[in-house]
């Protein structure tokens, strides 16, 4: 095309980003994003976010293998070992090599991050139930009773 052409713009028309009758993938991928958005706003008073918060919780069992977190966040550990070390940086975790396998590394809470944690969950839970607000007591009951029991069929490994 030569220099000063104008450009046509196709007209033609695209399928719309949300189906008519929305299914599980995109009825959960917008509800995980807009607990997400909530959660980060419950937490700016505590200068947290979301995923912090979430480390924070994982890691209050102790010892947790960082590929474990990796693996419970759906992130490469790459990606883990830079949000485990901005919150190890701010003193809320630690991590402690394996004494059975130096290559492994155990993340834990501190004291520090007991106390931030145990700040954060009130902020938490009132974010999710303002979320959930929409529904009756008794649908928001069915809605995470039939959550819980996707969990673990969600963790299950596919064999290929």
């Amino acid at each position: 095309m030569p220099r000063g052409a104008a450009k046509t713009v196709a007209t033609e028309a695209r399928p719309a980003v949300a189906p008519d009758a929305p299914g599980l993938w995109f009825c959960s991928w917008q509800i995980a994003l807009e607990a997400h958005r909530r959660l980060d706003r419950a937490l700016e008073p505590l200068e947290l976010r979301a995923r912090e918060f979430w480390l924070l919780a994982v890691a209050g069992a102790g010892n947790v293998p960082q590929h474990e977190i990796a693996e419970q966040f759906g992130l490469d550990p790459s990606s883990v070992v830079a949000l485990i070390d901005g919150v190890e940086r701010r003193g809320f975790l630690r991590r402690q090599p394996n004494p059975r396998d130096r290559r492994m590394h155990w993340v834990q809470r501190t004291e520090a991050g007991d106390r931030l944690f145990a700040r954060a969950l009130p902020l938490a839970r009132r974010a999710e139930a303002r979320h959930l607000e929409a529904l009756s007591a008794a649908g928001q009951r069915q809605l995470l009773a039939a959550m819980r029991q996707l969990v673990p069929i969600s963790k299950r490994r596919e064999k290929p």
